[in-house]
């Protein structure tokens, strides 16, 4: 799959299952021109200093693409875009490319790009919707879609991709909003302002969950980047890591672990593991009639599918965070349509709030907000995390047991 065009014709017939009643007014956006009624030329040493010393309107007036550089021109993109001042964009027109590594992401890459074309069909706007596939995440693959997306007249870019590909893309996104919906900005040092990211906060996961545990964890992991991440965020959160642990597969040998372990008996166990391999532990304790203070877990697990392949007995003792929030409902109606979830895949969330952020913000778009998260300045959307039990059938709000919270803290 090389591109995909969303047609407006097709996009009317699709959202008159949903239709909205309100409409935009067609009437263009007033559009601000900087005049340079100074000749000389203004060099890169000019742009910079113009720019140091917050001399906006002059620096957009004398900007050169001959003379700038990578700062100078995101510079411009930024202040540009605030000033209206680039008379080849479309106000009435969204545009917006996906970059998907197919092979790397899998089933997040035709799911990314149905949570974005549902979100601008919800909203009715006119809009152009590209995809380019890079198959992987190899550098010579990005960089080819890169080049690819600007030659397509495209400057805002949503991008699923891991931690593998995200340093190809900072180096080389020049001119470019890039939107990342699947990593946190906390994992990079070096990200530059023309990269925003959605990806969930786990530290602020690990820390709401440690208000539920009793200050001894366990953690038990699935070998996986993620999962051992989790583990050393546990560590920084909760008073004791008494233990801490990796099963590669389902097909491990749990017996050994779970034969006269007493730690289990004391502990809050973490489980930053995947649904099948959370199922099957939380299973494990109660045959070897464990019973931890509790059984904790982050966004992985919250999702149906643990109802599905846990007993309520294994699980009655859980606690699971979730960072994804309300959902409007004409929105989630589409992506159902397209197959898609919101309510329990936080990529598909991500990539809907990506699109409203650049929706609102760069096509000067004046419509109704469907999220509550903001972007924070520094680039990543703010995310507001709960806490959830299971019931045998579905999830609950769960609050902190106070009593032993004091008996801890006693202790």
């Amino acid at each position: 799959m090389k591109i995909l065009h969303v047609l407006l014709y097709v996009c009317f017939i699709c959202f008159s299952l949903f239709a909205a009643s309100d409409k935009f007014s067609q009437i263009p956006l007033p559009q601000g021109v900087f005049l340079d009624i100074d000749e000389p030329i203004c060099d890169n040493a000019c742009l910079d200093k113009l720019l140091k010393n917050r001399a906006i309107f002059s620096f957009l007036s004398k900007y050169n693409d001959e003379y700038s550089t990578k700062y100078t021109q995101e510079n411009y993109l930024i202040y540009g875009q605030m000033f209206n001042i680039f008379f080849d964009i479309d106000l009435k027109t969204v545009k917006i490319a996906v970059l998907v590594p197919q092979k790397t992401i899998k089933s997040h890459a035709v799911a990314s790009v149905n949570a974005a074309t549902a979100y601008l069909l919800r909203q009715s706007n006119n809009f152009e919707l590209e995809v380019f596939n890079s198959g992987d995440e190899s550098k010579e693959a990005l960089i080819e879609k890169l080049i690819e997306i600007r030659k397509n007249g495209y400057s805002h870019v949503i991008a699923p991709i891991t931690q593998d590909g995200a340093q190809t893309l900072f180096e080389n996104s020049d001119g470019l909003y890039v939107f990342i919906p699947t990593l946190h900005k906390s994992l990079f040092e070096d990200a530059p302002n023309n990269i925003f990211f959605g990806g969930i906060d786990y530290n602020a996961q690990i820390a709401t969950l440690s208000n539920f545990s009793n200050g001894y964890a366990i953690a038990i992991s699935d070998d996986t980047k993620l999962g051992l991440a989790l583990n050393k965020m546990i560590e920084n959160n909760d008073k004791v890591l008494v233990e801490e642990i990796a099963f590669a597969s389902v097909k491990d040998d749990f017996k050994k672990y779970f034969t006269n372990n007493k730690n289990l008996n004391s502990s809050s166990v973490y489980l930053n593991t995947r649904p099948v391999m959370t199922s099957l532990l939380a299973s494990q304790l109660r045959i070897y009639k464990y019973s931890p203070f509790a059984l904790l877990s982050t966004q992985a697990n919250y999702q149906p599918a643990l109802l599905v392949l846990s007993q309520y007995e294994d699980r009655k003792n859980l606690y699971l965070a979730n960072s994804i929030g309300k959902i409007d409902n004409e929105l989630n109606s589409i992506n159902s349509f397209f197959g898609n979830n919101l309510e329990y895949e936080y990529v598909n969330y991500a990539v809907s709030i990506g699109v409203e952020y650049f929706n609102e913000r760069f096509f000067a778009q004046k419509v109704e907000r469907l999220f509550e998260e903001n972007m924070e300045e520094y680039g990543q959307v703010l995310y507001d995390t709960k806490i959830y039990k299971t019931s045998r059938y579905g999830f609950l709000p769960a609050t902190p047991n106070i009593q032993n919270t004091l008996n801890t803290n006693e202790n």
